[in-house]
């Protein structure tokens, strides 16, 4: 079939079933069109997590997969003038516009890759791959998954999702990766809806967002890489998008909501543990006046009730199969810990905070991880790590540091009660996650940790940037719109063009794939060791864990959407057309109301 045909057939399907099975139940919340979006989107997700669940635990027919498609028929039937009237609203045809937007630009990158390579990232693909496999074919739970992993090391809410997926495309690998690349560009929707909360619903603000979203290296990176990052920072921003609220009002209902997102972005990733430790902690500590009273821990109960029994589905069931030990002691976060005491703990920690807060060519960083013959690699290995694995770059050469003078600001003009509360969270929350994050590797990382829990507040940094753009001096916006396509060239530019000049290294690695076992030819060089005895983590270098990458697509056999016959002039055409339209779109609105928008409180 038509490439084409097949990457917008996958993206019909998508949206039919996300949205179809969620917007039918959140039609009659009490939101408003563009919330209504972004909950139905979650709804959406944890409902097919669910039916994954069931259809596994239950080993049902191959004929049950049939099953969602017709419940979001069914319920979209039902529905149908909710529906449409929530369609029929500007703002939420405005967001679904957007979104349309990033999730195409996402799939023309993805459809650039022909080989995963950056800083050393390897083999994580492969593993969400045969956890997707796990649950679409019902292999025994205590199947040894890639590279020997068991299955309680990584939640599963977004490999079960995948798999629902492929039981109506085919469980060939370049479906894995336009469905991963999909659920990663939901992350796009509560950060739109933070963007009005931080202070401007103008239309020059949110076009001015799409477009950070879509030129961010830090996010293309982690959207064509096949993984479940921006997934949980979708569930996790909606979570908290629903829970500031309910922390200022005292709402049952979005507490709870907040509290069951929040559930379900930890079975997406472990790295939704310092966010629920922050939005819990501050919900605590902002009703401490209420907990002599009984009213007080029955509501939060009731509350908690909803999220508690979505962990169970995972937690509970893995606890019987796998015992405690294999279910809370099997993550990386502890399997890979070299410390063993209390000395050594904060030692390791806060080299690993400071090191993600300050950027390497700030200190003495060992080059030799990143070192290789080609300039190009070199200089495409140092930015990826700095865009991923250093906070303030993640924002962008000019956006981090516009960042920083936005929240200075922001901190500054907090005058009311309100104001100042509001502050006050923030600041809270802002530094337990990062805290928290750095805290959650395990060993030392000296070019920084950022990519590993910190995703959700590049979002919120990117909802606040455009948010609060227009308030920064005119002659800014030529510094900034200069370092956004900085980053871009640097970070997803020349990241992209790596990706899909693959062909030379693909054909030495074919040639390692088909010799006998213990000749290795010529790769990289004379006196290469053999890729079939290659030990990725002793080599620990970013080109060994590009060249890894590549020989196990060949050992395995797997296709990349990349390698599909798109011609590459279609490709970067359509790319251009793209990025062309989401540009236009920050001229076409008026910019007069963006300014004054822009005053309003933000964290």
């Amino acid at each position: 079939m038509n490439p084409i045909l097949l990457l917008l057939g996958c993206l019909a399907l998508f949206v039919g079933l996300v949205f179809g099975l969620g917007l039918p139940l959140v039609a009659g919340w009490r939101l408003t069109a563009p919330e209504k979006i972004g909950a139905g989107a979650a709804v959406g997700v944890v409902v097919l997590y669910l039916f994954a669940m069931a259809d596994y635990w239950l080993q049902l027919p191959a004929a049950a997969d049939f099953l969602p498609p017709l419940a979001a028929v069914g319920l979209l039937t039902v529905r149908r003038r909710a529906c449409v009237g929530l369609l029929r609203d500007p703002d939420a045809r405005r967001l679904l516009g957007a979104w349309l937007l990033v999730a195409a630009w996402s799939l023309g990158l993805l459809a650039l890759v022909r080989n995963y390579s950056g800083g050393g990232w390897a083999l994580d693909w492969a593993d969400h791959y045969s956890r997707v496999l796990l649950f679409l074919h019902h292999q025994p739970a205590h199947t040894a998954l890639f590279g020997g992993d068991r299955l309680p090391t990584r939640p599963p809410l977004a490999n079960a999702v995948t798999a629902v997926f492929l039981g109506l495309t085919g469980d060939a690998f370049p479906y894995f990766q336009i469905i991963s690349t999909l659920l990663s560009s939901l992350a796009f929707l509560p950060v739109w809806l933070f963007a009005g909360r931080f202070g401007s619903k103008t239309p020059w603000a949110l076009a001015v967002l799409t477009v950070l979203f879509m030129l961010n290296p830090s996010v293309m990176e982690n959207s064509t890489f096949a993984w479940t990052k921006l997934p949980t920072v979708f569930l996790v921003l909606t979570g908290l998008y629903c829970f500031l609220p309910a922390l200022a009002a005292g709402s049952r209902r979005r507490l709870a909501a907040a509290f069951f997102f929040l559930a379900a972005g930890m079975l997406a990733h472990y790295s939704a543990g310092p966010y629920i430790v922050a939005v819990v902690a501050a919900y605590f500590w902002w009703r401490r006046t209420r907990w002599r009273r009984a009213a007080f821990w029955r509501d939060t109960a009731l509350c908690a009730l909803p999220a508690a029994l979505l962990l169970a589905t995972w937690f509970g069931w893995s606890l019987r199969e796998f015992g405690p030990a294999g279910t809370f002691l099997s993550n990386t976060s502890v399997t890979e810990s070299t410390v063993h005491s209390w000395g050594g703990f904060v030692h390791e920690k806060s080299l690993n905070l400071v090191d993600t807060l300050v950027p390497p060519f700030a200190r003495a960083v060992d080059a030799g991880f990143i070192a290789q013959p080609g300039w190009a690699g070199y200089l495409r290995d140092y930015f990826f790590l700095l865009y991923q694995a250093n906070l303030v770059w993640m924002f962008g050469s000019v956006g981090g540091l516009t960042l920083l003078w936005l929240l200075w600001r922001g901190w500054r003009q907090a005058r009311s009660a309100g104001a100042r509360s509001l502050r006050r969270f923030w600041l809270w929350f802002i530094v337990c996650t990062t805290v928290l994050g750095t805290a959650a590797y395990g060993g030392v990382a000296p070019w920084g940790v950022a990519h590993l829990c910190l995703q959700g507040l590049l979002g919120l940094g990117l909802a606040l940037l455009a948010a609060r753009l227009a308030a920064t001096p005119r002659w800014w916006h030529f510094v900034f719109a200069a370092g956004l396509l900085a980053d871009f060239a640097l970070g997803v530019g020349l990241q992209f063009s790596l990706e899909h000049r693959a062909l030379p290294a693909l054909q030495m690695v074919r040639a390692e794939a088909a010799a006998p076992a213990g000749h290795s030819p010529a790769v990289g060089g004379a006196g290469a060791a053999s890729f079939q005895h290659l030990d990725y983590r002793a080599a620990n270098t970013a080109q060994w864990g590009n060249w890894i990458n590549l020989w196990n697509k060949v050992r395995l056999g797997y296709d990349f959407v990349g390698d599909w016959p798109l011609p590459l002039p279609l490709l970067v055409g359509f790319l251009g057309g793209v990025l062309t339209l989401a540009v236009y779109r920050c001229f076409a609105p008026s910019r007069g109301t963006a300014v004054a928008a822009a005053t309003a409180a933000a964290p």
